[in-house]
């Protein structure tokens, strides 16, 4: 089991392309916030971008992705501090379509074109991964790398109006955010989380994605040290070092967080959440989230419902 598909998957990543735009002389868009994660890939031509300060803005060039974490602000444009339109606006005068096409700026300087998409992820399981990325991101894909392919298969389809094409721009786009996420985590694996720099090791890496595929199991450190084929003392020390926390406080972390999710999700039973992550019962299920969480589940259930509404 894969830590990053793990996460993304559980907690249910959500994307869709939604605009394809060409901007040509002066040009300045300003994103709206809402997403957890919003993606701009440059397709031809160069832009800058930035968040809040336009002094830190980023030229980015064909062939580069821009990831930013929401709420964070977003803009780019022809030139760093240039004036900026909502994007709102000028989704507002395109014309409907699979995916938002897009034509605007003013004077006939050089042509950016470029895509956006937004993701959304449900619950808190991805919290960990999203809050390690900087505020803006930008990933440069290597020519002849998998992730400059699938943006040139991408470029493509958008220029097309066939059949089929926003299921498969939506799938394309999927395997754009986990090569670009990828890509940056192996590129600054010191500001990584700990369980990618972990799932490099040979050792914790097999204790990692043991854990991950089966959370349910009544694992002791002993269990984990035969996966990693360590001694319990050797595991346990090259675990807490690179993770930052005792083996059996990641397993306990990891079931509270699929914990959380399994209650926000809908009206599971406790019963069958507690068989799920390797309780012995709903009693003490409930005594371990309480805990940890300082409530009982049923009334951290009520409340986050009651948020939620």
């Amino acid at each position: 089991m894969d830590v990053l598909t793990d996460l993304l998957q559980r907690s249910h990543a959500r994307g869709a392309a939604f605009s394809h735009s060409t901007a040509r002389g002066e040009w300045g868009v300003a994103f709206p916030r809402g997403a957890k994660l919003a993606i701009h890939g440059i397709l031809g031509g160069e832009a800058f971008a930035w968040s809040d300060r336009p002094d830190q803005a980023r030229r980015v060039i064909a062939g580069d992705l821009v990831l930013v974490r929401g709420p964070s602000l977003q803009h780019m444009a022809h030139a760093p501090g240039a004036d900026l339109v909502p994007f709102g606006r000028l989704a507002a005068a395109a014309p409907a379509g699979v995916a938002a096409r897009m034509d605007f700026g003013s004077g006939s300087g050089d042509t950016t074109t470029f895509f956006c998409g937004a993701y959304t992820f449900d619950g808190d399981l991805c919290a960990g991964l999203l809050a390690r990325l900087p505020d803006l991101t930008v990933v440069r894909a290597r020519p002849g790398s998998t992730l400059r392919a699938t943006l040139d298969v991408f470029a493509g389809e958008l220029l097309q109006q066939a059949p089929g094409q926003q299921a498969l721009l939506d799938s394309l786009l999927d395997v754009i955010l986990v090569q670009a996420l990828r890509e940056q985590l192996a590129t600054d694996v010191e500001s990584a989380p700990g369980w990618f720099r972990a799932m490099n090791d040979p050792h914790i890496g097999a204790a990692l994605r043991a854990i991950h595929a089966e959370p349910q199991r009544p694992w002791t450190v002993a269990g984990l040290a035969a996966e990693a084929a360590l001694s319990r003392a050797s595991f346990a020390r090259h675990f807490t070092r690179l993770l930052d926390v005792a083996p059996l406080t990641y397993v306990t972390n990891w079931r509270m967080a699929l914990a959380r999710e399994a209650l926000r999700g809908g009206d599971t039973g406790l019963a069958a959440v507690a068989h799920s992550l390797g309780y012995a019962s709903e009693f003490s299920f409930a005594a371990a989230f309480k805990r940890y969480h300082g409530v009982a589940p049923g009334r951290w259930r009520a409340r986050e419902t009651a948020t939620a509404s």
